[in-house]
């Protein structure tokens, strides 16, 4: 389904490296580095106190006698923080006042910084409409706000809606690359379909625009594209996001443990371990104390390595991988579930491999058995595992955990692309 990431909005940052840049997304952040143009590093939790530690308006660098300082938005306020080490400087204050708004705009949907010959601007967006903020004035330029779409020159999918920006660096410089959410249909590989024949999705699109020129140059409207032509980037920000959402099945089920074993703990049980009449949750309940440890470590021994077959892959206790097919293949839950498979793979996963779909019949789609890719060896059915067996299947605590979190055996992967 391409990425879920919103593009909240990004800070070019040396501290991290002369070219790169944080780019925001919930409560996550990762770093595109420009000279090597790709994501070098992350999810990574954004480090900023509550509330601007998730889901900003956007964020610009100071200018002029205020280049020492970066600032983030919220809610209608924004926090000051040193440029040298991302501290706060200073209590939040609200927005509106301090940068010379519209009467009215008590909140903004984004805020970013101007380029090349608009660098002196800081740019506010709200619905259609725009305002600008003079560095060198520290006030509103006169006449505005004013409408986006005709002083933009924008047409079709950017006439309003921005959810964040991304500056270009280098011989970029002058570029904005503005992202926005829209509606699209893809197929189970994330292309781009007609409507009606594949899943409908959220999915981020993008458009360049060039502050010299005052041009948009082109429009990236395919889900699938948008995430090959920032390698890593978007990868990296929707495994943030699936970080939380597999966390919190994990967090649920354990707690599901600690009590009492109920008729619905005794069914996911029978489901995905095998096990009848009385159940013994000691070592289920160990392990998902390690997958919780492992997902809490991330982005300790995690990538996005190009070019990769898979989803991801782990080599156990070294390293997991992440490629571009972790966003195009699947959609927020089944990105979860395959941080749970991956995390069990890192930690205690050495026996089989047998997915969760092998054989079996998942939101009225019946599955054949699955088969070793390297061998091409049958893996059997995913419900003939053994109790011992299934202990060491990735895939077992994966769909364990959306069962008891979740309360029905939804199974969400790759028999459930783009969900």
């Amino acid at each position: 389904m391409s990425s879920t990431a919103r593009i909240d909005g990004a800070l070019r940052t040396p501290a991290l490296g002369p070219d790169a840049t944080m780019v925001f997304s919930g409560g996550w952040f990762a770093v595109y580095d420009w000279s090597a143009d790709r994501a070098v590093d992350g999810p990574r939790r954004i480090p900023y106190p509550a509330p601007f530690d998730r889901d900003l308006a956007g964020a610009v660098p100071g200018q002029g006698d205020f280049t020492a300082f970066h600032y983030v938005f919220k809610d209608g306020q924004y926090l000051r923080l040193r440029a040298s080490d991302g501290l706060p400087d200073g209590a939040p204050a609200d927005t509106a006042s301090n940068w010379d708004l519209p009467a009215g705009w008590t909140s903004v949907d984004a805020v970013f910084a101007g380029g090349g010959v608009k660098s002196q601007f800081a740019y506010f967006f709200r619905g259609d409409q725009y305002s600008r903020f003079d560095w060198t004035t520290n006030a509103r330029s006169p006449g505005y706000p004013k409408p986006f779409a005709p002083n933009w020159h924008a047409t079709g999918a950017f006439t309003a809606g921005i959810d964040g920006e991304i500056p270009g660096l280098l011989s970029l410089d002058t570029k904005a690359y503005l992202f926005r959410t829209a509606a699209s249909a893809v197929d189970d590989d994330g292309h781009p379909v007609a409507a009606g024949i594949g899943k409908s999705v959220s999915a981020p699109i993008y458009a360049r625009y060039d502050y010299n020129s005052e041009q948009f140059e082109f429009t990236v409207t395919d889900p699938f594209e948008v995430v090959t032509r920032w390698p890593g980037l978007l990868p990296l920000l929707d495994a943030g996001a699936a970080t939380d959402v597999a966390l919190g099945w994990v967090a649920r089920a354990s707690a599901a443990l600690n009590g009492p074993v109920t008729p619905a703990i005794t069914t996911a049980f029978g489901n995905h371990f095998a096990m009848t009449g009385t159940i013994d949750t000691t070592v289920v309940r160990a392990r998902l104390g390690e997958i919780q440890t492992r997902l809490a470590a991330i982005p300790t021994a995690f990538r996005w390595t190009p070019g990769l077959g898979f989803a991801a892959q782990t080599s156990q206790g070294l390293l997991t991988e992440v490629g571009d097919r972790f966003s195009t293949s699947h959609g927020p839950n089944g990105r979860a579930a395959v941080l749970i498979h991956e995390a069990v793979h890192f930690t205690f996963g050495s026996g089989p491999d047998v997915p969760e779909w092998s054989g079996a019949t998942i939101a009225g789609r019946t599955f054949g058995i699955a088969t070793d890719p390297a061998t091409g060896a049958s893996l059997g059915a995913y419900s003939a595992l053994t109790t011992a067996a299934a202990l060491t299947n990735p895939s077992s605590y994966a769909a364990f955990a959306q069962e008891v979190a979740l309360g029905s055996d939804t199974r969400f992967g790759d028999a459930r692309r783009q969900e």
